[in-house]
């Protein structure tokens, strides 16, 4: 837009609005809504940049012209007094409204689970006290304390009453018992000042709020190309990671997770397979260099060398999967890199990950160091599946036979205790992989169990939860090589059709866990958590290993997927979201 003034601008894109929204009228695709047997037509308008939260003005009126008038006006004021940098501007218009007795909403706030509570509340019919849903949750405005039930928590709505209002009055809850309160929805549309788009937002109960897209295979790059470089730079110049955030109020998470680490190195190895930019490389190398300085020690008394990765932070553990992530993060970069820079390490590790086997071929799962004593036989079941698939990327860049034996001893191990119930994507990926050179039935049978009987779970689950593109993906490649090897009577343990669509529908549903800035504004520094992915039910927690299992699995659907695609366009209709 140049080196125009935050005024002229706000002036120029609300008459593009203006535009935008009278075509709307002409084509009667804007809404009014029934109060009191009345008709309104109730906008809010929202304002922010990537420094602060965003500040929200509201306008109601008979007239949908009267309306957006009032609403420029107010946002000319706004910007013209306060000086705020208009670069995010997002219209929700009213299209639904339901009258209910303010116990009535208590009850549904009760039984929402944390964070999707995803109707917006006035607490009169003038919608002068009114929050969209995005503010409500941007801003905790319902949360559970000592283990009670969620509630409408006054302290965080007042303190945002003060932000965005002055706090003319406060809030109390009690002056509303026995009183009618206001749930709403939006349609909603968002403009950056950095195009002159303006894009419509999703007004589903799921994904309310986020943009709508018709090219999944542009946006795919994008979304790769974004989380990408918002984990590479979460990392410091000494390699470590700024851990997460809790988005909210911009809370940094104190604690440190060594296998976190590396797992997030694997993934911006991935990303750096797709976009080749040098900086991102010279990223993994400083976070493999930190991690070979920081955390691993060698067993002084083995007859080869043999490593372990040490979790400081978290009582000096020895995890299996610590090791095993951080062979797959060294191979991964010397794959992408080209390189044989870490493999004597990664051997080192390996040998770590044998040392913890037991004569059964399961594993022991923590050890405690400088004991090297048993702490835990058992601690999270990803571990194993870890473990046996960093074996297999070793085996593929030194092909050492004895790495494929030991995986082969245990993959026995796991298909004769039913492992595939875990339905672990390490295990999808472990099964995929170790096909590559022995496409044995047992192998291809494990794999396909370990997913098919999860496929209506994942296609109709609420939460984004990261994992399911990943497994989903890992059986999709394996049920391409079964075409290959002409194996085709092994296809029965998988619902093809379905495997396909729920692989659709979980690559656009997990678009509602990326922080698009129009959902980044209502937190309290946006730019801190913007192209970051989240975890709803977690505070909107945007953690290295959450960016690191959305990017991991936007990456698999990207280089296997989408080449299979005919038709890219993808998109949720109301009718596919369940509660």
């Amino acid at each position: 837009m140049g080196q125009i003034s935050n005024l002229t601008y706000i002036n120029q894109a609300m008459d593009q609005y203006e535009v935008y929204f009278n075509k709307q009228m002409a084509n009667e695709n804007i809404q009014s809504v029934y109060i009191h047997n009345d008709e309104f037509y109730i906008l809010f308008l929202s304002i922010g940049n990537q420094h602060i939260r965003s500040r929200v003005l509201k306008a109601m009126d008979t007239s949908f012209h009267k309306a957006f008038q009032k609403i420029k006006r107010k946002a000319i004021q706004l910007v013209q007094k306060s000086g705020v940098d208009p670069q995010w501007l997002k219209v929700d218009i009213v299209s639904e409204v339901k009258k209910v007795p303010f116990e009535v909403l208590e009850e549904k706030v009760k039984k929402a689970r944390k964070n999707y509570f995803r109707w917006g509340i006035s607490f009169d019919s003038e919608f002068r006290l009114a929050f969209l849903e995005q503010e409500i949750n941007g801003n905790a405005m319902i949360r559970s304390t000592n283990k009670q039930p969620l509630s409408l928590d006054e302290v965080n709505i007042n303190h945002y009453l003060k932000y965005n209002e002055g706090l003319r009055f406060p809030f109390i809850k009690k002056l509303y018992i026995n009183k009618d309160v206001y749930l709403f929805k939006t349609t909603a549309t968002f403009k950056n000042k950095l195009d002159d788009e303006i894009h419509e937002l999703y007004n589903g109960e799921l994904t309310n709020g986020i943009r709508k897209v018709t090219n999944i295979k542009k946006e795919t790059k994008q979304l790769i190309n974004k989380s990408t470089l918002f984990l590479m730079n979460q990392m410091k110049d000494n390699g470590q990671f700024e851990y997460g955030y809790f988005s909210a109020f911009a809370k940094k998470i104190g604690t440190y997770n060594i296998l976190r680490h590396s797992s997030s190195l694997y993934a911006l190895a991935e990303g750096y397979e797709i976009l080749q930019e040098p900086k991102i490389l010279e990223a993994i190398e400083r976070g493999l260099n930190y991690l070979i300085k920081e955390a691993i020690v060698y067993k002084e008394d083995a007859e080869e060398q043999t490593a372990f990765v040490v979790d400081y932070s978290n009582e000096n553990e020895i995890k299996l999967g610590s090791n095993a992530t951080a062979i797959l993060a060294m191979t991964k970069y010397m794959e992408v890199a080209q390189s044989d820079k870490y493999v004597e390490v990664a051997q080192a590790l390996a040998r770590g990950i044998i040392h913890m086997k037991l004569p059964d071929e399961g594993f022991i799962h923590v050890l405690t160091y400088p004991t090297f004593r048993v702490k835990a036989l058992n601690r999270i079941i990803y571990y194993e599946g870890e473990a046996i698939f960093s074996l297999l990327r070793l085996y593929a860049i030194d092909k050492n036979d004895y790495w494929l034996e030991e995986v082969k001893k245990t993959f026995d191990y796991f298909i004769k205790y039913d492992y595939w119930k875990y339905h672990d994507h390490w295990l999808s990926y472990a099964a995929n992989e170790l096909t590559i050179y022995e496409p044995k039935d047992k192998y291809f049978i494990f794999g396909l169990k370990n997913c098919n009987h999860r496929l209506n779970f994942i296609y109709h689950r609420e939460t984004t939860y990261p994992t399911f593109l990943e497994l989903t993906m890992a059986v999709y490649k394996m049920v391409g090589k079964i075409k290959e090897l002409q194996k085709d009577y092994l296809l029965k343990l998988i619902d093809e059709t379905y495997l396909v669509q729920t692989i659709k529908r979980r690559a656009e549903y997990q678009r509602v866990g990326f922080f698009y800035p129009e959902l980044a504004m209502y937190m309290k520094n946006p730019g801190l958590i913007l192209h970051g992915f989240f975890i709803r039910h977690h505070s909107f927690r945007v953690r290295i290993d959450d960016v690191e299992h959305y990017l991991s699995g936007y990456c698999q659907f990207f280089h296997y997927f989408i080449p299979d695609l005919i038709d890219y366009n993808l998109t949720i209709s109301d009718s596919q979201e369940d509660e």
